[in-house]
């Protein structure tokens, strides 16, 4: 993907809570989540002030970034510590890297699956537009680059038989993407999140909008090749004018960290997570669906403290 490393952009959410006694030392513990926009910011701000408090010798902050890809990059490199991205962006780049670190990200890390992401296709209403092939040569709003719904997008264009050049990606942000189908200067955009999307509420309720469905066929391939996917239902009424049940796609939502860090800290942070759900459904709505008994289930390896945490949770400890 195409991103930039540019750390003087990032925002610092700043965090102030319980410190070490004076003779231990401290250690600062970075949390990359993702757009002010999204969820991943609000519960990485909670995450950090939950893990200064509960966690002696620790000052966590919470970072602002572009998300998934930029994410997965910076814990390669040994930028932050933990981070959130979707499972789709962390199986890719533990495997085979990314676009700017094309080699396998080996310091990346599982904590822990947290909610489904939905692929959510939308186009104009009033347009011609009525599946994903029908896409070729249109304005299409593919998400920021280095986002997880820029992936997916890329994904799922090409199952379809197309290639990604063959439609006129356009670099938007879900209320972008929104805004733009409203004054009809965009034909179709990927929102790849929790549904539903209150931007995407909005327009089919002024413009209108219609969800697109993916092949069939499209996605036995997709899952296929990326056992990370998994079937979603969007239910009847979701948005205005879904007139019955769509079925698409989702990914998983991740927290990762660096494969360096020690075991026992590890453990502590998957821990403290899992313990203050109900704080973090007060931070956004996302957390409340989180279902431990699903945090080890990701598509890369665990860390051996998350590992440790998932171990003891199954003995009842």
């Amino acid at each position: 993907m195409r991103v930039s490393l540019v750390w003087a952009a990032l925002l610092f959410i700043p965090v102030v809570g319980c410190r070490a006694a004076p003779d231990e030392p401290v250690r600062l513990l970075t949390i990359a989540t993702g757009g002010t926009a999204g969820a991943y910011y609000p519960l990485g701000g909670a995450l950090a002030r939950l893990y200064t408090d509960a966690i002696p010798g620790v000052t966590a902050s919470a970072q602002a970034t572009v998300a998934s890809v930029f994410n997965v990059q910076a814990v390669e490199q040994r930028k932050v510590d933990v981070a959130f991205t979707q499972g789709d962006v962390a199986y890719l780049a533990y495997t085979s890297g990314t676009q700017t670190i094309p080699r396998p990200h080996a310091n990346l890390r599982g904590m822990a699956v947290l909610y489904v992401n939905t692929v959510q296709i939308v186009a104009r209403a009033d347009g011609a537009i009525r599946r994903v092939r029908d896409l070729r040569g249109r304005r299409v709003g593919v998400g920021a680059p280095g986002s997880g719904t820029e992936v997916a997008a890329r994904i799922i264009i090409e199952a379809h038989g197309l290639n990604y050049g063959d439609v006129k990606a356009d670099f938007l942000s879900f209320a972008e993407v929104a805004a733009q189908l409203q004054d009809r200067t965009l034909d179709a955009g990927f929102l790849v999140a929790s549904y539903p999307v209150a931007a995407l509420t909005d327009a089919a309720t002024t413009v209108g909008v219609r969800l697109l469905p993916i092949d069939r066929d499209a996605s036995a391939r997709i899952r296929e090749e990326y056992p990370f996917f998994k079937p979603v239902v969007i239910p009847t009424g979701t948005y205005r004018g879904l007139d019955r049940d769509l079925t698409t796609l989702g990914v998983d939502n991740l927290l990762v960290c660096r494969a360096d860090l020690p075991d026992a800290l590890v453990y502590r942070l998957t821990r403290v997570f899992f313990e203050s759900l109900g704080e973090l459904g007060n931070a956004h709505a996302a957390a409340r669906t989180v279902d431990p008994k699903q945090g080890r289930s990701t598509p890369i390896p665990l860390h051996p403290g998350a590992a440790r945490y998932y171990r003891e949770l199954e003995l009842g400890k």
